[in-house]
């Protein structure tokens, strides 16, 4: 029952600023120019971590909105931070376009058999990822089909 009142703050939070509008503002500042996803999704910072990152990487001429910043941090934080569990990079999946960001979309939060066992089509698979994000799953916009289609080839029906 405590985890579930230590999860309401974030849920909050999140509800202010969706999780997939706030990935998609990470992404053209952090993403678009300099460095590439899983460099992101390797890091586990609290909020101080994370502070002066997003500070350091403005100085370094990532362009954040004054605005956005206080928002970009919390999502940052509650996305990327040390309780979460690290990808499973070296878990052996299946070959094919889109397996990095599956192992970094998928399995940063659990291995492949939960996915395995669910077979399902590609519209399913469509509205599982949605999901996913709204919870607060990492998948960079510009690879989400390239993620859909791996899991209908590696799990569909």
């Amino acid at each position: 029952m405590i985890g579930v009142w230590l999860w309401i703050p974030a849920l909050a939070t999140a509800q202010a600023q969706p999780a997939a509008q706030m990935a998609q503002k990470m992404e053209s500042a952090c993403t678009g120019y300099c460095h590439g996803p899983s460099l992101i999704a390797q890091q586990r910072l609290e909020r101080a971590g994370w502070t002066r990152e997003v500070d350091k990487m403005i100085l370094w001429g990532a362009k954040v909105a004054d605005a956005d910043k206080d928002s970009l941090i919390d999502y940052l934080t509650r996305t990327f931070n040390s309780s979460r569990p690290r990808p499973a990079t070296s878990k052996a999946v299946p070959e094919g376009k889109g397996m990095d960001i599956f192992q970094i979309s998928c399995m940063s939060c659990h291995d492949d058999g939960p996915v395995a066992a669910l077979k399902r089509d590609r519209a399913a698979w469509a509205r599982q990822v949605d999901r996913m994000i709204q919870w607060g799953a990492y998948v960079p916009s510009a690879r989400k089909n390239e993620l859909i289609d791996y899991l209908v080839a590696n799990f569909g029906r």
